[in-house]
């Protein structure tokens, strides 16, 4: 009798370690968040021909693209509140930091602990991107921690199905009005037809998520997507030029930010990055939900809001509240989010997400102080607008 009563201890306990190990709580302030962003596999990770292995400050590692070198600066390099990386071979630290960080391209990196988050397989094979809305509600299929919901999509037995899918937003796709054959092989694209640019658009975003359930995440741009008129665009700090391009121009101009790294690509950023970003942010508890869906004006340049820059000469200036101000490039600490600027606010940033009848556009602006960091619209690719774009790196 004793005996059973000790396998029944043991067995209680047994469950109860389980328990704990699979839903770790961890409190940063009063926000309550899930412990996720580090249960990708780490250990696994070992230096290839393509990447080599960085350790943060917490001492947990992270895969460094060849070319690219983690930064050595305190408060730029623990994953969970933003490790950057910068383009280039020599290291950053505190003595050379702001020169860096206004010649070099950088990223910061987005742990994705369970790709399956990101993506979705249909019927026929094909992945599909999960896009989600984001909520303070919570209820069914709302992730009880970032208020992610699936926006148009519902996965059973492991396989996803597209709700109204020629009228919603997905990817990979493209949009039937805007990308006929006629006007496709006038795009230089490295496609002729329609066809050809989809087989394209989804070769691309397969690449992708290989990489990203290879290496647990990817990198995203850390700023919004400088010399943006120019032939070759940035991602530093302190740049002026981040609009009035279409999107076909943005798109090739992203891809050609690997500047010939064989061992990266880069592109503009899918729309199921820039969500897992948000949830990222969330997680790691630099935000919360009200913050990402309800109102994003305390952490981004909107006409409403007053805060101190430094414009593209070198000067600090007053944003002031009432004034639609376009600023720079990271002028502002008052809209970094774990080391990544402007996703809320200041310009409209284009995505890879298509409509029938348009490409889609994130994050708000300085004229609409209702658009938050999740917001989701879209417009004709072909004309240019008052909108940038994001850019995204992996590893091959």
């Amino acid at each position: 009798m004793q005996k059973k009563r000790s396998i029944k201890i043991i067995s209680i306990v047994l469950i109860f370690v389980l328990i704990c190990v699979s839903i770790t709580y961890v409190k940063t302030g009063n926000k309550e968040v899930l412990a996720t962003t580090k249960e990708f596999n780490t250990e696994n990770l070992q230096d290839n021909e393509h990447m080599h292995v960085e350790i943060d400050s917490s001492g947990d590692k992270v895969p460094v693209p060849n070319g690219y070198v983690g930064s050595k600066v305190a408060g730029e390099n623990e994953i969970d509140t933003g490790y950057v990386i910068y383009e280039g071979t020599e290291e950053v630290n505190d003595n050379n930091v702001e020169e860096a960080q206004k010649t070099r391209n950088q990223y910061v990196w987005i742990p994705v602990p369970d790709a399956s988050t990101m993506y979705g397989t249909d019927e026929n094979g094909k992945k599909w991107g999960k896009l989600y809305d984001f909520t303070t509600e919570t209820g069914d299929n709302i992730n009880p921690v970032t208020g992610a919901k699936p926006l148009n999509w519902i996965e059973e037995n492991g396989i996803i199905k597209i709700e109204g899918v020629e009228a919603s937003f997905k990817e990979p796709y493209i949009t039937d009005e805007y990308e006929m054959n006629s006007k496709i092989k006038n795009l230089k694209l490295d496609s002729k037809t329609t066809l050809e640019f989809l087989k394209q658009l989804e070769e691309e975003f397969n690449q992708m998520i290989d990489s990203v359930q290879r290496y647990g995440g990817f990198y995203i741009g850390r700023y919004e997507t400088g010399d943006m008129n120019k032939e070759k665009v940035v991602l530093r700090k302190g740049n002026a030029d981040i609009n009035k391009q279409n999107w076909f121009s943005m798109y090739k101009k992203c891809k050609k930010l690997n500047n010939e790294n064989s061992n990266i690509e880069t592109g503009m950023i899918w729309g199921c990055q820039w969500d897992r970003t948000l949830m990222w942010l969330i997680e790691s508890g630099n935000k919360i939900k009200e913050e990402i869906c309800v109102d994003s004006t305390g952490w981004g340049n909107y006409s409403k809001v007053e805060f101190e820059y430094i414009d593209s000469n070198g000067n600090w200036q007053i944003k002031k509240s009432g004034a639609a101000t376009i600023i720079p490039t990271g002028s502002t600490e008052y809209t970094r989010a774990n080391n990544i600027y402007d996703l809320a606010g200041n310009v409209f940033e284009s995505v890879m997400t298509s409509r029938t009848i348009g490409r889609a556009y994130r994050g708000g602006s300085i004229n609409y102080n209702t658009c938050t960091a999740e917001y989701r619209y879209y417009n004709n690719p072909s004309i240019s607008y008052s909108i940038t774009c994001r850019a995204m790196l992996y590893i091959k």
